[in-house]
């Protein structure tokens, strides 16, 4: 069983396509635009905008998930899967499993593009890829989340981009807000998109606090969303 939905997330190379090379474009065009610009530190402005990139990719990766979801549960796939002498849970924890391996490792990748291509250091590396793991997680169960209730990809897509869009302007990331308390505050804690640049950036700035309150919201809201997949799938092959 496992093997199959490795290979299945694998031999998605369309889709591999789009989450690395067209983030690959975007963070190169965009650091390129800023350089033209005349900011002088190109290796820290590179380093933003391709964790801006990194964590809103990461989000629209979630269509492995609820793709998968969709094709085993809410297709005719869904017979064959329920007579399988198997407890139909594994299949949606082995769509969410591989799902969130290769969303990680398209992260990883671009991080290490970030790095190689434009020389930027990442301050505290290790944690920062914890906190990217974490992204990853909270963006597939997202993912799920929404395929179990709406039953369409497609429409699970239009949702995921919404929220990816919603939240990345709420943050301010795409272009600074008026400063106020209430776009200081939104910059922060509008959202786990918010959450997981708010943590990426308390261990790249050396600021704990600004880290434990991330990280803290983003694993409360891993575990509620797991939780309502649970809660969801047992729905849907009832």
């Amino acid at each position: 069983m496992m093997r199959f939905y490795l290979m299945r997330v694998l031999k998605d190379y369309l889709g591999h396509l789009i989450l690395i090379g067209l983030p690959v474009a975007l963070i190169y065009l965009m650091v390129s635009v800023n350089t033209e610009a005349g900011n002088p530190d190109r290796e820290a402005a590179a380093l933003y905008i391709g964790i801006v990139y990194i964590i809103m990719f990461q989000a629209f990766g979630a269509a492995y998930a609820f793709e998968g979801l969709e094709h085993d549960f809410f297709k005719p796939f869904k017979a064959r899967l329920l007579a399988a002498p198997v407890k139909p849970y594994r299949f949606v924890l082995a769509n969410i499993v591989f799902s969130i391996v290769i969303g990680y490792a398209q992260s990883l990748v671009l991080l290490a593009y970030v790095m190689l291509v434009f020389n930027a250091s990442v301050p505290g590396l290790g944690f920062v890829m914890l906190i990217l793991l974490l992204g990853v997680i909270v963006a597939q169960l997202f993912g799920s989340v929404a395929v179990l209730l709406l039953k369409k990809a497609a429409k699970a897509q239009a949702l995921m981009t919404l929220y990816v869009i919603g939240g990345m302007l709420l943050a301010g990331v795409f272009f600074p807000l008026p400063e106020s308390d209430m776009t200081i505050f939104l910059s922060k804690y509008s959202s786990p998109v918010a959450w997981t640049h708010y943590a990426a950036y308390g261990v790249i700035e050396g600021i704990s606090s600004q880290v434990f309150v991330g990280v803290s919201l983003l694993m409360s809201v891993a575990v509620l969303a797991l939780i309502t997949v649970v809660l969801l799938s047992k729905r849907v092959m009832a």
